[in-house]
């Protein structure tokens, strides 16, 4: 029997999830066929069960739709993570199934391939249509017949809004309309979220998208990513918004931002200086970091071939996103590859040739760099005619555009070097790439969510990361550490909340980002903004319900009272006399106090910002979560002036400079002065003196961030909305 037979998930609707089905068996039995480990195969599968275990439950009588998020890593297998979903739906009551396979043509063929690889039946079990080559066969009528006749039916779409409409067209049938669905949306992030959500319109794919969505009565719309971003930061009012999300980790032989961009990313990480960033791009010369980089592709081909790894060896040049560019560079690359095969075909046909020594130089200083990063490397003359055979494989420079399907023209060879811009950005595979020379960057800010996409480096490659390098600009250098920090911010965000038992639209959406040239996703769709503090924040609004402001007293004072030995005197000249306690948790005091207390709707000083910095005292070493209050003038409370909008005038009483008088006072703002490296809570209790029908104190708070705080503060972002 199946060792995931029968996995049950707690949740509302009981759902039992049989994993022994039809379809799971194949696509394990598949799985196992192209050579994935046992242990591999039953997370895929475990990630499955949890997945769909969140959709609504066919079996069921009522109708409902949810929307899920799957997070993966960028290169990790999330298509085969959402193959087993799709498998394990089919055999738990969903009969059909719809996965937007991308804005490219050439993305949506590789999603439709990997489709009916994986699940290796015939089409009396499952049919794979995709909008591109069998719109004639969707329709109402012939879905239905597939179905009827015991059919599972797959739609591949193009995410363009004419292919998701005529998907969607097909739902106009009451009774098509009733069958439960899933629908995959993969690169989730891209295309399909409103670009227009600021102008308060609808862009054409994203209300397509909708329109899919609510034509059918029981579905659920899974956005799979590896740079959710966008996805978070968009109001949970959304459609779109996911109301549950789930982490798919990857295997344990995969290779990502920290192996690459850790702490050892300066040996696989190598700077291209800034004058020859531009060079690439001119019509004649190349680079010298360019001759680097193929000259360590070409050693590294070699020695995984002297370790018996005859694997698929790849290189990528990734230098703009324009086609004119690519072909410039294609000419270029592959002028240079005909001399280094004559040259290479004259040396391992004997003769000796003064011309290969500007050759054999490149090839050599590329063998001591392997070297000095502790790569164990043979003799070179060991590897020399090896590496001369590589040269003489390789392919010519590859293609990889919107017209050029390099991956079919890629089979040809071992080796392969490829060219490409937009392309390779997203969802596409280059088998054994080894080597990578990415000149590419947006002027200005670029997008967390962009610039990672562009990571095609990273993969499953452990037995040959040694010889991986990437080749970049200093400062994509600089932006792929500071997603390191990012990327491993969100998932611990997202972790935390889920072990919390939070629902996924109520996660903070606070997140690292050190970068000042970094904002996390397109401004059309999502915009963020930093925790920029200043030392003093200071609550503005009074509370005109006497009730609220009792309320608020009452969770307030219940700290002191919780631990009166704690209290502290502080007695200054005339009224001031404060009550203190030192070093409260912070987390302690926000989830039993702050999160509970009510704030005016205008207020700044509020929930939000409160639980901005509950979450980034989570996430940071270098903080402490501790925090002192002070409650200002605890005997003879506060009187002040309301402005119109029942904002309170100068809440602060100041400093009285007399030194020699017995009213000296230093000031409220100065009362953090001895205790200036922590982080200090005000609570003043203040009545109005404008305003006759209005008897009640209410306590005001301010808070003091010392310098230290508000720097590490600055480095995070924060869904635009509240102003801190």
């Amino acid at each position: 029997m199946n060792k995931f037979m029968d996995v049950k998930i707690p949740q509302t609707n009981n759902w039992i999830i049989n994993t022994d089905g039809f379809f799971c068996r194949q696509v394990i039995r598949q799985m196992l066929k192209d050579g994935m480990p046992q242990e591999a195969t039953e997370e895929i599968i475990q990630n499955g069960v949890r997945i769909l275990s969140q959709c609504p439950n066919p079996a069921l009588q009522t109708t409902g739709t949810k929307t899920g998020i799957v997070i993966g890593k960028v290169q990790s297998g999330k298509t085969s993570n959402f193959i087993s979903t799709l498998s394990l739906a089919f055999d738990n009551g969903y009969n059909l199934a719809i996965v937007l396979g991308g804005n490219k043509k050439n993305l949506t063929r590789q999603n439709s391939f990997r489709i009916q690889q994986a699940f290796n039946m015939p089409a009396d079990k499952l049919v794979v249509l995709t909008t591109e080559a069998n719109s004639a066969l969707i329709t109402t009528e012939q879905i239905n017949d597939f179905i009827l006749n015991g059919r599972k039916v797959i739609i591949v779409g193009l995410k363009h809004p004419k292919h998701i409409n005529d998907i969607a067209n097909i739902f106009e049938d009451t009774i098509l309309s009733e069958i439960p669905t899933v629908i995959i949306d993969d690169e989730g992030d891209q295309a399909t979220l409103n670009t227009k959500v600021y102008q308060s319109l609808m862009s054409s794919t994203y209300e397509s998208v909708i329109r899919l969505k609510t034509s059918i009565n029981t579905n659920c719309f899974l956005s799979v990513t590896a740079t959710p971003q966008a996805n978070i930061l968009i109001e949970t009012c959304d459609m779109l918004s996911p109301d549950f999300g789930e982490l798919v980790y990857p295997g344990q032989n995969y290779c990502g931002l920290l192996e690459f961009h850790g702490q050892e990313q300066d040996i696989f990480c190598k700077v291209i200086p800034e004058a020859e960033s531009a060079s690439i791009a001119a019509p004649i010369g190349i680079p010298e970091s360019l001759y680097k980089a193929l000259g360590d592709f070409f050693i590294g081909g070699a020695i995984r071939k002297y370790r018996g790894d005859n694997n698929p060896h790849s290189m990528l040049i990734h230098p703009s996103q324009t086609v004119a560019i690519q072909k410039i560079v294609k000419q270029k690359i592959d002028a240079l590859l005909d001399q280094w095969k004559e040259k290479a075909r004259m040396q391992l046909n004997n003769v000796n040739d003064v011309a290969y020594l500007s050759l054999k130089k490149v090839l050599f200083e590329a063998y001591k760099r392997f070297s000095a990063d502790g790569v164990k490397v043979p003799a070179f003359n060991d590897i020399e005619l090896l590496c001369l055979k590589t040269i003489v494989d390789c392919s010519p420079t590859l293609l990889c555009n919107s017209s050029e399907n390099a991956s079919e023209n890629a089979k040809y060879w071992n080796t392969n070097i490829y060219v490409g811009g937009n392309m390779v950005e997203r969802g596409i595979t280059l088998k054994g790439l080894a080597v990578t020379y990415i000149t590419r960057r947006a002027r200005g800010n670029s997008n967390v969510d962009n610039t990672e996409q562009r990571a095609r480096w990273f993969g499953y490659k452990k037995q040959f990361l040694d010889v991986c390098r990437v080749w970049m600009p200093d400062q994509i250098k600089q932006d792929f550490s500071a997603i390191l920090e990012h990327d491993d911010d969100l998932w611990s965000t997202i972790i935390r909340s889920q072990n919390a038992g939070l629902e996924f639209k109520n996660i903070p959406r606070i997140f690292k980002l050190s970068s000042s040239v970094l904002q996390l996703t397109r401004r059309n769709v999502a915009r963020s903004e930093r925790l920029n503090m200043s030392e003093w924040k200071i609550q503005k609004y009074f509370l005109l319900d006497s009730q609220q402001s009792i309320k608020n007293s009452e969770l307030i004072d219940s700290i002191r009272k919780l631990q009166p030995h704690k209290v502290i005197h502080k007695q200054y000249n005339g009224d001031n006399l404060h009550r203190f306690v030192a070093n409260v948790n912070y987390h302690w005091l926000f989830d039993n106090v702050l999160s509970k207390l009510y704030y005016d709707s205008n207020e700044s000083l509020n929930l939000t910002f409160f639980t901005a910095i509950n979450e980034v005292l989570h996430n940071s070493d270098e903080l402490k979560p501790a925090i002192d209050l002070l409650w200002v003038r605890d005997i003879k409370h506060e009187t002040r002036a309301l402005s119109e909008d029942n904002s309170v005038k100068q809440l602060f009483q100041g400093r009285n400079p007399n030194l020699d008088s017995l009213t000296f006072y230093p000031g409220d703002r100065s009362m953090a002065d001895d205790r200036i490296d922590n982080m200090q809570l005000q609570i003043h209790y203040v009545r109005p003196t404008n305003r006759d029908n209005i008897n009640h104190y209410c306590p005001m708070i301010a808070l003091y961030i010392p310098q230290k705080y508000a720097e590490i503060f600055s480095q995070y972002v924060t869904r635009m909305g509240g102003r801190f």
